[in-house]
């Protein structure tokens, strides 16, 4: 689990090697992902957690950018974990054990950027436009051990609805992946700070 949350703030689609964008219409795409990405100041979701096995778990995920994220973990972990004051801090309610990492070690640290600039730091891999979807595969420029992120987007409006963290981005072969969809998406309402204060329920 800890080693999936400092990924994840650090599957489903298949991306075609053939598959590519002109530059101009790469670019109209980042720009649209940005603006939207910006725009969010606060959200919150279910979420169905799934690994490479299959195996899922739920939650309930609140971010309120650029400085916090929590999820929730309700069944079956009894897991929280909070990011806040630039680290990860992920806590087993069961064993009350605690263990913090680096909020930027994450493929996703860009969402507690304060105006995010997906090309500054980021590489995209790869853009595929589907008739009700749109994807974007990024990894941070120079840092490949830290793994990519695909964000999965449903179009008109565009509106996130899946990430997937990729553990090891160079051979595919052993890919580590772990699958966020979120449900019943609401945004931009208020979520106080103290909610990114508790561990408990």
């Amino acid at each position: 689990m800890m080693k999936f949350f400092a990924g994840i703030l650090s599957g489903f689609l298949v991306f075609s090697s053939s598959f590519a964008v002109g530059q101009k219409k790469t670019i109209d795409y980042i720009g649209e992902v940005e603006k939207y990405l910006n725009d969010i100041t606060t959200f919150e979701s279910d979420f169905i957690q799934r690994d490479k096995y299959g195996r899922c778990s739920r939650g309930h995920l609140f971010l309120k950018r650029p400085h916090f994220m929590k999820m929730d973990y309700t069944d079956p972990s009894t897991h929280v974990v909070i990011a806040k004051d630039n680290k990860i801090t992920h806590y087993d309610r069961e064993l009350k054990e605690k263990t913090e990492t680096s909020m930027y070690s994450s493929p996703l640290s860009f969402f507690f950027e304060r105006k995010i600039n997906l090309q500054k730091n980021l590489k995209v891999l790869s853009i595929e436009d589907g008739n009700d979807f749109l994807s974007i595969k990024l990894c941070k420029k120079n840092k490949d051990e830290e793994g990519a992120v695909t964000l999965i987007f449903s179009k008109n409006p565009l509106v996130l609805r899946k990430w997937i963290i990729f553990s090891n981005k160079e051979d595919q072969s052993s890919y580590e992946n772990t699958e966020i969809s979120l449900i019943n998406w609401k945004s931009k309402h208020s979520i106080p700070d103290k909610e990114f204060e508790k561990f408990s329920r």
